[in-house]
């Protein structure tokens, strides 16, 4: 009884620890380099949602390729390059706040959050194929990698991205841990006869 007591203390010491030292990375970060306005084409997909109530494109001034793209007035062309869901991730948060600064706190906050889970659930990821010393090790240097750090910082669907990433993939190999999966696709394919 003591062993598994002891046991659960240093695994959520563990979780604990990473949760913290994520939040210590990330959050001087998100004050120093964060983004202080949303720009480019977050910021056009965004007005939008709020001016049209649709995830389109209406803009003369923002391009690509050097060659302005000028709709007329009243047409609006799909989305078709960008991630949808971040874009309304975005629009969500647009609810919560008037101010534009206080907005954009709240978004790379809540990236911060999201970084922060994805570090947790990458470690427990580790921890079906790797023991716990080295998921640990891996989730601290997932944790300090630079560009991940940075990311958080920006505008940007990435740390959604990662987030749902490792969250689909722990689901995924739980699931078959527990052979839910496997019965799933039995149900799904049995032939009635």
């Amino acid at each position: 009884m003591k062993i598994s007591f002891k046991k659960d203390i240093t695994e959520k010491n563990i979780i604990i620890s990473l949760i913290l030292l994520a939040l210590v990375v990330r959050l001087p970060a998100i004050f120093i380099f964060g983004d202080t306005e949303l720009q480019f084409e977050w910021k056009f997909l965004v007005d939008n949602l709020i001016e049209y109530k649709q995830l389109a494109w209406k803009n003369c001034e923002f391009d690509y390729s050097g060659t302005t793209l000028c709709l007329e007035k009243g047409f609006l062309l799909p989305n078709l390059w960008m991630p949808p869901l971040y874009a309304y991730y975005l629009y969500l948060f647009s609810f919560l706040s008037s101010s534009e600064q206080v907005y954009i706190q709240l978004v790379l906050l809540s990236q911060a959050a999201f970084a922060t889970i994805s570090i947790v659930l990458f470690y427990k990821l580790n921890k079906n194929f790797f023991s716990k010393n080295l998921s640990f090790f891996s989730s601290l240097l997932f944790s300090f990698f630079p560009l991940y750090v940075y990311a958080c910082t920006q505008i940007s669907s990435i740390s959604l991205q990662v987030f749902l990433t490792i969250l689909f993939l722990y689901s995924f190999f739980k699931l078959i841990e527990k052979r839910i999966f496997f019965y799933f696709f039995y149900l799904l394919y049995q032939e009635d006869y």
